[in-house]
């Protein structure tokens, strides 16, 4: 065997091996396999890990955007007319938010911590002051007592509210609107006995506090256990509402999502402040710097009525207090004050909403809740939260100046809490989102090379052919004998010349 013929062997064992090698790890998935086991290890809570520290103190800035209705037709609304309003915001915080007092349980298993969050007001992003600017809007602290005052007690609170010279509505800044101011009427309420605060405010006591104490599974036994919520308060259940269904705490708190996402999942959430879980679901692709991302949004049947999703029926306060779609009653986690909460400007909420107030106008760009994870890492690239407040406002036995008003959702506020990841953790993303394509896609490495490898084999034998070819004409073309080349009379005819004359 010549040298050649044994280069042309070697390089075709070596194409062989390559591709079939290559081949049968991509239908195995091993190196992808062996890519996501190392993720679910590492991806978990605990000291070390390389997601603990982030999820402690994250690293990008969430941002809180404040914006408020007021009232531009108070005379009328209280005559029965249809209320007007204008939209006045944003008044913009940076939210500080981190995991306090952590506590490893269970042999690493669990993780208890509270969502700490304080907020510092950024002028520059922001349309005024809020100690300056005013707003006129309703008076919930009136509203939230008429509602509780049943019987004769309706007597006592109509003369606590001509003696404190109360009104429906009222004018405050933003500043005591959000962050709390002694009302009048809930001052002289206390002073009679009630257990009720003096203060109200929208976020009062929300600065520099906590939601309570969560404990989470870290993910080290299942990865889809990761940041789950195992109890909310000691408790595995909530008390509001009347079904198990609907006082299930389920998934986690919103600010962390196991790895290896898919997009025919339901991912749910549990929101203190909506006091009940909620859930979302893949809507479309997107890229945010550069990263990859899967976007999921509520649907429509989150806040669907019980007639559009049964499922529901147990958000019902009573079987006489079923709102439509689009709003939930959450009075029973709020003191009984008539407080409903919703998507803002009653975004995926029943027309009857939107047309009862003047100056609504819902639109998916601006008033959509929406988190977009990397399905990799299941890291939120990028993130909005918009909750709208609202009062439910109607007539009230007992209390006159209620008599001509009709039964109306009337929006308060609402709000955008919006994160986008930052430089330093998106290049960070960048980096092990490329060792785990590398790893994951090796076996197209080997089959790449086996390619390669099959050029050069099929170069090597066109070559083998053609040197054959060329070395079989050549003896084709050889003279028949020794003589006749040398017979100067008879030569051959290829090498014949001319006769040169003396």
């Amino acid at each position: 065997m010549t040298r050649r013929s044994c280069a042309i062997y070697t390089v075709g064992a070596i194409c062989a091996l390559l591709l079939v090698s290559g081949i049968a790890l991509m239908v195995a998935q091993v190196f992808r396999n062996l890519m996501h086991k190392r993720l679910k290890k590492e991806i978990v809570l605990v000291e070390g890990s390389r997601v603990f520290e982030s999820w402690k103190t994250p690293p990008p800035p969430v941002f809180m955007e404040f914006f408020f209705f007021n009232v531009t037709n108070v005379e009328e609304v209280l005559n029965g007319e249809k209320p007007e309003v204008n939209q006045i915001g944003p008044y913009t915080y940076r939210e500080y938010r981190y995991k306090d007092n952590v506590t490893m349980l269970d042999n690493n298993t669990k993780v208890s911590a509270y969502n700490a969050k304080s907020f510092v007001f950024l002028r520059d992003k922001s349309v005024g002051d809020p100690d300056v600017d005013n707003i006129t809007t309703i008076n919930i602290p009136i509203w939230a007592a008429m509602n509780k005052a049943q019987g004769f007690k309706s007597f006592f609170l109509n003369f606590m509210i001509k003696g404190t010279n109360s009104r429906l509505f009222t004018t405050r800044s933003v500043q005591e609107l959000l962050w709390g101011y002694e009302d009048a009427l809930l001052d002289r309420i206390a002073s009679s006995g009630t257990d009720v605060e003096r203060v109200f405010g929208l976020m009062y006591k929300k600065n520099e506090s906590s939601d309570g104490e969560f404990v989470f599974h870290t993910g080290t036994q299942n990865y889809l256990d990761y940041a789950r919520i195992e109890t909310y308060k000691g408790e595995r259940m909530l008390k509001y509402w009347s079904t198990n269904e609907s006082n299930s705490i389920l998934g986690s708190d919103g600010s962390a999502f196991h790895p290896l996402l898919n997009k025919s999942e339901r991912l749910y959430i549990f929101s203190p402040d909506l006091c009940r879980t909620i859930y979302m679901e893949f809507e479309k692709d997107v890229e945010v710097k550069g990263v990859p991302a899967y976007r999921f949004t509520p649907p429509r049947s989150v806040l669907a009525s019980k007639e559009e999703n049964p499922a529901n029926k147990g958000f019902c306060v009573t079987p006489k207090e079923c709102l439509g779609t689009g709003v939930l009653k959450v009075s029973p986690c709020r003191k009984g004050a008539p407080v409903v909460a919703s998507f803002p400007h009653f975004y995926l909420g029943e027309d009857k909403y939107i047309a009862a107030i003047g100056g609504m106008s819902p639109q998916r760009h601006h008033h959509q809740t929406f988190l977009d994870l990397n399905p990799t890492t299941g890291v939120i690239v990028r993130a909005s939260k918009r909750a709208q407040v609202n009062i439910l406002i109607n007539r009230i036995s007992g209390f006159p100046d209620t008599k001509s008003l009709k039964e109306t959702i009337f929006p308060v506020m609402f709000l955008n809490e919006s994160v986008v990841i930052d430089d330093a953790s998106a290049a960070k993303l960048h980096k092990l989102l490329m060792i785990v394509n590398v790893g994951s896609n090796f076996p197209l490495i080997i089959v790449g090379l086996g390619g390669i490898m099959l050029i050069v084999f099929i170069i090597l034998l066109i070559r083998a052919h053609q040197q054959k070819t060329a070395t079989e004409e050549d003896i084709s073309y050889s003279p028949a004998n020794t003589k006749e080349k040398d017979d100067g009379q008879n030569g051959n005819y290829i090498g014949m010349t001319t006769k040169t004359e003396q």
